[in-house]
């Protein structure tokens, strides 16, 4: 009798253990809402955004070429593996690709402004 109050006890607590560790370790949606800030204190270089522009474009189209390779060579039965990739794939390249415009147009207004300045 003991010992069934003993595991009725454990297992409560392994499950509260559980629970607060999920939502310890786990993100919350703030964290997921906000794009990573790839230009904070980097100096604006016009030909560097360039090659970073390029770059995205780039490393897009070889994800793409991964993505679809892993879904053939799996002989294409799953498609939720591939769809999550490309969601995934095509979030992180609109969150770069809009700081990446973003950077343009802050490069384009300061040059507007230096050159009405004159």
């Amino acid at each position: 009798m003991k010992w069934k109050w003993y595991f009725q006890f454990s297992s409560i607590v392994l499950v509260v253990a559980l629970t607060w560790s999920v939502l310890v370790w786990l993100p919350d949606g703030s964290e997921s809402q906000e794009a990573p800030q790839l230009y904070q204190g980097v100096p604006f270089d016009a030909n560097l955004l360039a090659l970073d522009r390029r770059a995205l474009d780039e490393a897009y189209h070889a994800q793409l070429l991964l993505l679809f390779s892993i879904w053939l060579k799996q002989q294409a039965v799953d498609p939720r593996q591939i769809t999550s990739g490309l969601q995934l794939a095509r979030r992180a390249y609109n969150q770069a690709a809009g700081q990446i415009a973003r950077r343009e147009k802050q490069m384009h207004d300061e040059e507007q402004s230096r050159q009405e300045g004159r």
